[in-house]
């Protein structure tokens, strides 16, 4: 599972996704830290997206790679033309998240520390000001019932001094046959975005309309009419 640190050095390859089988050997980040590459990222076209995301983004997209992580958690990954960084999901296709880690993703103390660890090259670390929580797709009242956070006044300085930083999660299938624990979740999306970037509200309406696509040939023929997000 790619979490943080570990996906800074996708940025600094200009061919990203046209690797299907990265080396595993640590490679220095360019600030003197040693991080392992991913593996097993094919690029794949849009129409196989996991999530709906094509059809939502306000970003015309660059590529698209989808791997299988560590217990079977399911991966796409997005960068787009124009603005650096990436959008990164993660689903438990039969299952759900960990007690633990959806407790921590409703921490708004494990989001700074999440942001803490971002950073994108050429510019240092991730600047957030402040956040607003998130929960089933909606922005919370408060923090208490967050499942999620998204960033306001990111920067990322010295070279970025407008950013979008969102660690969000979801429940997005239900399967009767499959007890979960209350307030499960089974999705998570990861954002780092900085530089000529939409206007914040259309892209936090990207987060409230996250889907899993269900019916392939619908999305398909949705995906065909749009104008926006195609690589």
């Amino acid at each position: 599972m790619v979490r943080g640190i570990s996906l800074n050095l996708l940025f600094l390859l200009t061919g990203l996704l046209a690797l299907a089988a990265c080396a595993t050997e640590p490679v220095d980040d360019g600030a003197g830290k040693f991080v392992d590459m991913p593996v097993d990222w094919d690029e794949i076209d849009l129409a196989e997206a996991d999530l709906n995301l094509p059809l939502v983004v306000p970003l015309e997209i660059a590529s698209l790679g989808r791997r299988v992580g560590e217990g079977q958690v399911f991966e796409n990954l997005y960068t787009f033309h124009g603005v650096k960084g990436y959008v990164l999901t993660s689903r438990v296709a039969f299952g759900s998240w960990s007690e633990r880690y959806t407790e921590q993703l409703g921490s708004l103390t494990d989001f700074k520390d999440y942001t803490k660890e971002l950073s994108l090259p050429p510019g240092g670390q991730i600047d957030v000001r402040w956040a607003k929580p998130f929960l089933n797709g909606k922005f919370a009242e408060g923090q208490s019932l967050s499942r999620g956070f998204v960033s306001r006044e990111a920067s990322a300085p010295p070279y970025f001094d407008r950013c979008f930083v969102a660690r969000t999660a979801y429940q997005l299938v239900d399967y009767a046959s499959i007890e979960r624990a209350p307030g499960a979740v089974d999705t998570v999306v990861e954002v780092l975005l900085c530089g000529a970037l939409p206007e914040q509200n259309l892209l936090e309406a990207m987060l409230v309309k996250v889907q899993a696509v269900e019916n392939r040939a619908a999305f398909r023929e949705e995906l065909s009419r749009r104008t926006v997000g195609t690589i």
